[in-house]
């Protein structure tokens, strides 16, 4: 009885058509391949007079996996739909919701991670009131491997008993804000260039980029790779090759797109391509050669390598005994292990690069391994200074271990190159355009540069060799060699415990003293043994007496001398958004990009920025300080070096309501130079006058 009268009722209800289930497909996944999950949901809102319908297609992935935008980049596949012949879709309208980046290999592809909804306008055929929406969704998946699978779905719905589905309308919405809005017409223009195979853009707005990225896309043979990137303030201009593995590209005429964002923003500009010619600076090479050969030229003198000159030294003197033959091997050979030095740090560059890594000048600093690798070979070289391979070792040991330090061409190979590595940490004089151009070039053009810059830091090496009778014109060998190796010893003792302190920022502060008491004992065990008890009592109250009457001195003219003062400036952490935060609000920005193992950041923190006049106009409420801390590797601080085509540090730059993209200062700072950054960046040069 009571199942006669539900029966109606459920015949009604389940052939009720515009229940809320009929406007969704349910989650859809596939035997094959369980990580990704896959939804098709109706908001309900049709418009007879458009024939359009909303939808969202909502994707859902696993750990890293990764689904791809409309243009995936060098590598991915785009979702796409395949219609059946009994839906009633006529066409589509697929909106992007703004992608990520991800690098791979080398690769760079756009796409979506975890999660993505993306809204659908659907066309259909009203012409009947039952409409059915079928098709198959072929979805690209990737991690380190790639999986294409295909997600049959359908929908049968009534079109004129469509209701409103708040999930899939809330869904949709969501979905389309983060979708880049279309910039009006004319604020783009699109020249292709076809004897250069280059496309320049040239958008315009009001838009304040910060690190924006830039994708064209629009002919799907064509992949575009940019080369030249220059922002403006309303302004911006781009200049990308283009390559075409089918044919030579042919873009005149055709409607590209290029989609630009960044952290904060994104929009898309569309326009005709026209024919013209792409005007960008060629690069100077004799002049770019040049600086680079200045640039590892002053690399010699710079603090960094102030300890090498010992080793260097060393050499000469016990060159200076031989005839002019070796004297010219044993120099090629210091500038040979130079080259190769640099040789290897290219190549190691290049193999950050192909594995999609922030690359930098000096950045091996930032791996305590390395530093732990640098400690462990300066020590060696002061031990073998101080005699301390004399000890009962093995025949062929022993005299490897000797000569690594000494007069063998081995020896002086190593020096060169350990001479390059504790160099790296520095920039200098034209060395930062040298080497922002060679690592943002391709493979060819890197080694060239670093080749040069090999030259200019062997050419003291190489003038040696080409004019042996500088070294003949030293003082002649003798007893005071031993007191002048201690002093060379003594040197590459502090380096080595300026590099221990570096591994502070890695490991615990108990290890770092442990092993630096262990290497501070060792080093007097071995003067005890060298030189007596009674010499090295000698000497450490000499160094005594010296230090003590040097504070002294000091103390008693400190008047007169440049004084350190506090460090209680107030630095923020490094964040673009922040910047711009600031400068909106009319207050200048200074940035300083650092580490701990830059000493050239130590001299302009401790001789400028420290100092008055400078220190006095930092402390002043209108300007605020952000500080990028390159010791450790860091997306963010590499990100922004990258953007004003750096790759080292010390990096400063100025921002302020008159200059919003930045006034970038010298690697070497005078307080005259920060002065004026500092007024032309407020537009108001009494703000920093006394």
């Amino acid at each position: 009885m009571i199942l006669k009268i539900l029966l109606p009722w459920l015949l009604l209800l389940c052939l009720t058509p515009s229940l809320a289930f009929s406007q969704s497909t349910g989650w859809l996944t596939h035997q094959q391949h369980p990580p990704a999950q896959v939804r098709l949901m109706l908001t309900g809102e049709f418009n007879q007079q458009t024939k359009l319908l909303p939808a969202v297609l909502q994707v859902k992935l696993e750990g890293d996996w990764k689904t791809y935008w409309r243009s995936p980049g060098e590598g991915g596949v785009a979702p796409s739909i395949r219609w059946d012949e009994a839906s009633s879709v006529q066409s589509l309208e697929w909106l992007w919701p703004r992608p990520e980046r991800f690098s791979l290999l080398g690769l760079q592809t756009f796409g979506y991670q975890q999660a993505v909804d993306f809204p659908l306008l659907l066309r259909v055929d009203s012409s009947s009131q039952a409409g059915r929406i079928s098709g198959v969704l072929t979805l690209s998946t990737c991690t380190n491997v790639c999986v294409l699978t295909d997600y049959p779905f359908a929908v049968d719905v009534d079109l004129q008993a469509l209701r409103p589905d708040s999930e899939a309308m809330y869904l949709y919405n969501k979905a389309k804000m983060a979708v880049p809005p279309l910039a009006e017409a004319g604020t783009s223009d699109f020249v292709w260039d076809e004897t250069k195979q280059q496309l320049q853009v040239t958008l315009r707005g009001e838009h304040q980029w910060q690190l924006p990225q830039l994708v064209v896309d629009g002919d799907p043979e064509t992949t575009f790779k940019l080369l030249n990137l220059s922002l403006q303030s309303k302004q911006v201009s781009a200049v990308f090759s283009a390559e075409n593995w089918l044919a030579q590209p042919m873009l005149t005429d055709k409607v590209l797109h290029l989609t630009i964002f960044d952290k904060q923003q994104a929009v898309e500009y569309q326009s005709k391509v026209v024919a013209g010619q792409v005007s960008v600076e060629e690069i100077a090479w004799p002049k770019l050669l040049v600086f680079a050969l200045l640039g590892g030229l002053i690399l010699n003198v710079m603090p960094c390598v102030l300890p090498v000159l010992g080793m260097k030294l060393s050499s000469v003197i016990a060159a200076a005994s031989v005839d002019q033959g070796r004297i010219r091997r044993q120099f090629l050979a210091s500038a040979a292990g130079i080259v190769v030095s640099f040789w290897i740090l290219a190549g190691f560059v290049m193999l950050l690069k192909v594995s999609g890594q922030a690359v930098g000048w000096g950045i091996q600093f930032q791996q305590p391994w390395f530093i732990g690798f640098m400690v462990l070979v300066t020590a060696l070289f002061a031990l073998n200074m101080l005699g301390a391979f004399e000890i009962s070792l093995p025949a062929s040991w022993q005299t490897r271990l000797a000569t690594s330090g000494g007069n063998s061409y081995g020896g002086h190979f190593l020096q060169g190159m350990f001479a390059t590595l504790l160099a790296t940490p520095c920039s200098a004089p034209f060395l930062g355009t040298a080497v922002a151009f060679a690592l943002g070039a391709e493979p060819l053009s890197l080694i060239i540069i670093f080749s040069a810059l090999a030259l200019g830091m062997a050419l003291p090496w190489l003038l040696v060799a080409a004019f042996p009778r500088l070294a003949k014109a030293l003082p002649k060998p003798g007893k005071w060699m031993k007191q002048v190796k201690l002093v060379f010893a003594l040197m590459l003792l502090a380096t080595c415990l300026w590099l221990l302190s570096l591994l502070a920022n890695f490991l615990s502060g108990v290890g770092v003293l442990l092993v630096t008491a262990v290497v501070v004992l060792t080093f007097v065990w071995l003067l005890l043994k060298q030189y007596g008890a009674k010499a090295l009592l000698i000497s450490f109250s000499a160094l005594m007496l010296l230090g003590g009457g040097v504070a002294l001195v000091g103390a008693m003219t400190s008047e007169r001398w440049a004084k350190v003062l506090p460090s209680d400036l107030v630095w923020q952490p490094l964040q673009q958004s922040n910047i711009a935060e600031q400068v909106a609000q009319g207050k200048v920005v200074l940035v300083d990009v650092t580490a701990d193992w830059c000493i050239t950041c130590k001299a302009n923190k401790v001789g400028v920025l420290l100092q008055d006049p400078t220190y006095s106009r930092l402390k002043l409420n209108t300007v605020h300080l952000v500080k990028g801390d390159w010791t450790k590797p860091s997306s963010e601080v590499s990100a922004f070096l990258q953007r004003y085509q750096r790759f080292g540090v010390p990096f400063n730059i100025v921002y302020g309501p008159a200059a919003p993209n930045g006034i970038a200062l010298p690697v070497i700072l005078s307080h005259q130079v920060i002065e004026q950054a500092l007024a032309q960046a407020a537009g108001d040069a009494s703000l920093f006058q006394d």
